[in-house]
């Protein structure tokens, strides 16, 4: 069983907030994640969808598909960081990976999960915790850096 409150959540974004950084760099939306077991970083994934012309290839999506056999066995026992909110496709494959703890940094207004996950009675027994805001500033400036447009998004809600 995994005690989301004992790891060091700080740690554990910034290393997320870095893939964020080789995304934006890439010319990619800078979003970044990592997934940890046992207090150790066992995947990375950052966001491809420009560089690789595939809509898909998310942060998170990157993250879980390099360990899909490992998360088939030990997805409970894992946690996923992402620089930041899952959107829905993502939140999706995150449970039914069976990941049940989500730790992000910047909150997606557009998005918007919390409610659906919420009002969803299948997400939320699945989601056992979804925590946001940890670094959230230095994520957003990271987003803010490499693409206004998607910054105006995430923190209004409203497309530019």
């Amino acid at each position: 069983m995994v005690n989301v409150d004992e790891l060091d959540h700080e740690f554990f974004m910034k290393e997320a907030i870095k893939e964020a950084k080789v995304a934006g760099e890439r010319g990619d939306l800078p979003v970044g994640a990592v997934i940890v077991h046992e207090g150790k970083i066992i995947s990375r994934g950052n966001n491809q969808i420009n560089t690789k012309e595939n809509r898909t290839l998310h942060a998170e999506m990157s993250a879980i598909n390099q360990e899909a056999p490992f998360l088939k066995k030990h997805a409970r026992e894992c946690v996923l960081y992402t620089s930041l909110e899952p959107c829905i496709m993502c939140l999706s494959t995150i449970v039914m990976t069976n990941i049940r703890h989500v730790v992000y940094a910047v909150d997606d207004h557009y998005m918007n999960m919390k409610p659906f996950i919420k009002s969803n009675d299948y997400i939320n027994k699945r989601v056992h915790s979804y925590t946001g805001g940890i670094l959230e500033n230095e994520s957003f400036e990271v987003i803010q850096h490499y693409d206004t447009r998607m910054a105006q998004l995430v923190s209004t809600g409203q497309p530019v």
